[in-house]
């Protein structure tokens, strides 16, 4: 889908064009919004539309109620009229104008994509100055996502008319618009990966499509992948408790951002390293990042060098990477386990990220981690009641290997501190729990770092993906303990979604900024029209434009 400013109407066309073979795909429309007080937006450019306009309004009773359209198809085109403009017009209410919020302008977008993409080859669509910069941004998003399809695995396939879309708004918007390209290109990204079925995306796949990144963007990304045999090296018991039971072998993908400087995980190898690497296994050094000491007041004066490196360590984003979530011995029900295919929806929004800010060329330094693995029952499988050890030496009772995500995720936590990463912001479709708590609408949010929570709710607000903050007191973690290991994997009925963020709290240094996002509500639309939605790739991009713009 092409998408461009434009600052003129559609061109109208004479009586002799229309003489020709009417073909829907030569068509262009004009979008017209009006509110529920039948007011037109940008009506100032719309001088030459007026007549028509009122005209369609009354004779169809138009009330301008949000989303509701009336379209006149130009058919007054005809030889006693040949003077008139032909172009098509679509009238689609926005309702209250001054409640025109995410949730409208999205189901606005989608109803004018809906409206005109069978029959049109272009839309224009008349904005002028409705819409301040961010609400422009996120509309623009909208209509891109409302073109996004995924059916390559259909023998027949229609292709939609519409493939231009004109926004007529001031030129002060093409940042916004730029941007919101590229969050579409990375978002669409996250879709195509999450859609797939598990057959085909698993995590040797999901390494590729890094890989495939880092071949297209060689300027700006770093890949490097680790496999179970140096994950076993390096202790990550909890990782590999989940990878065992599959025939597919677990993947813990890096994928180094360098929009500000060329960070590296390797700078600096020495003692700190070797001593991480179990038995000896010299060749990890290359993959294991130096942990440098945090920036503090006592140092900053006496070590440059220290101060720019900790002015340019990244912001590291984890995504748990279960390709298709079983539930291992604890088996899940039947019902809808086919759509445990996007319980890598963390993953692959932090993959769609990279390749957003790849577009964006950003200037931040950020490091994706994909917790990648196949959660399967097998006779390798980890049993319920089995003791494993973390990276970090803590040991951990597994009582039920259907809470694996925190598995993957408490290991892969534990390696990317060794980047002395800004913040670090893990994100899973981790509970159902969660889901009971917020439904569909809103992701979960829990954070040890009052100024990245301040930062992810301003990043919302403004991209319109939604999260909420939610409580994670120190006497939840009570439900944690377990009698014969450090602590054990769930935490009991209660309060499941707060109980798996204490479990991965455990897994992160005192003093490192850290923040999880469950997003096993808002990742994917179940039922008939199971999807994944892409979220929140717009989160994060907001919070990462906006990181830049403060450093």
């Amino acid at each position: 889908m092409n998408i461009k400013l434009t600052q003129t109407l559609p061109k109208t066309h004479t009586q002799k064009i229309l003489k020709k073979e009417a073909k829907s795909k030569d068509a262009a429309c004009l979008v017209v919004l009006i509110d529920d007080k039948k007011n037109i937006l940008a009506e100032a450019a719309l001088s030459d539309y007026q007549t028509r306009i009122k005209q369609l309004m009354e004779v169809s009773h138009f009330n301008g109620k949000a989303c509701e359209t009336v379209a006149d198809y130009a058919l007054a085109g005809d030889k006693k009229t040949a003077k008139e403009n032909p172009v098509q017009l679509l009238l689609v209410g926005v309702g209250n104008i001054d409640k025109l919020g995410h949730s409208v302008l999205q189901k606005i977008a989608n109803t004018i994509y809906q409206s005109t993409q069978k029959r049109v080859d272009s839309i224009t669509v008349a904005l002028g100055d409705a819409l301040e910069k961010n609400h422009f941004g996120q509309f623009a998003l909208n209509l891109l996502a409302a073109s996004y399809r995924f059916d390559k695995y259909k023998s027949e396939q229609t292709t939609p008319v519409l493939t231009d879309i004109y926004l007529l708004a001031d030129e002060s918007l093409k940042a916004a618009l730029t941007f919101a390209e590229a969050v579409f290109a990375g978002q669409s990204l996250t879709r195509d990966v999450a859609n797939e079925p598990g057959n085909i995306c698993f995590p040797a796949y999901m390494a590729e499509q890094a890989q495939e990144l880092a071949t297209t963007y060689p300027d700006l990304l770093k890949v490097t992948v680790l496999g179970e045999d140096e994950m076993s090296a390096l202790g990550m018991g909890c990782f590999l408790a989940v990878a065992q039971g599959s025939a597919k072998e677990g993947k813990l993908v890096l994928m180094e951002y360098r929009g500000k400087s060329n960070f590296s995980a390797n700078a600096n190898k020495g003692s700190t390293n070797s001593a991480k690497v179990a038995g000896g296994l010299k060749a990890l050094a290359d993959k294991l990042p130096t942990k440098l000491p945090k920036k503090s007041s006592k140092n900053a004066d006496t070590n440059n060098d220290l101060q720019v490196a900790n002015d340019d360590a990244p912001i590291v984003l984890v995504g748990k990477g279960v390709t298709f979530d079983s539930g291992g011995i604890s088996i899940k029900p039947g019902a809808a386990m086919d759509e445990m295919k996007f319980d890598m929806g963390g993953s692959a929004s932090v993959l769609g990220t990279i390749k957003a800010l790849c577009e964006a060329r950003l200037p931040i330094n950020v490091v994706g981690a994909l917790a990648c693995a196949e959660n399967m029952p097998s006779g390798d499988a980890t049993r319920p009641g089995d003791i494993v050890k973390a990276m970090n030496g803590k040991s951990v009772e597994i009582l039920n290997t259907d809470a694996e995500g925190r598995l993957v995720l408490a290991d892969t936590l534990c390696y990317v501190q060794r980047y002395n990463p800004k913040a670090i912001i893990d994100v899973a479709t981790l509970t159902g729990a969660c889901v009971v708590a917020l439904g569909h609408v809103r992701s979960a949010v829990f954070s040890n770092d009052e100024d990245v929570l301040f930062e992810l709710e301003n990043a919302s607000h403004l991209s319109g993906d939604l999260i909420w903050h939610m409580p994670m007191d120190d006497d939840y973690q009570a439900q944690l303990d377990s009698p014969i290991a450090d602590m054990q994997n769930i935490g009991g009925k209660g309060a499941g979604a707060v109980t798996a963020a204490c479990f991965l709290s455990r897994f992160v240094e005192e003093g490192q900024a850290w923040a999880h996002l469950d997003i096993a509500g808002t990742a994917w639309n179940s039922g008939k029209d199971k999807a994944a939605t892409g979220r929140p790739v717009p989160l994060f991009m907001q919070y990462l434009k906006n990181s830049a713009n403060m450093a």
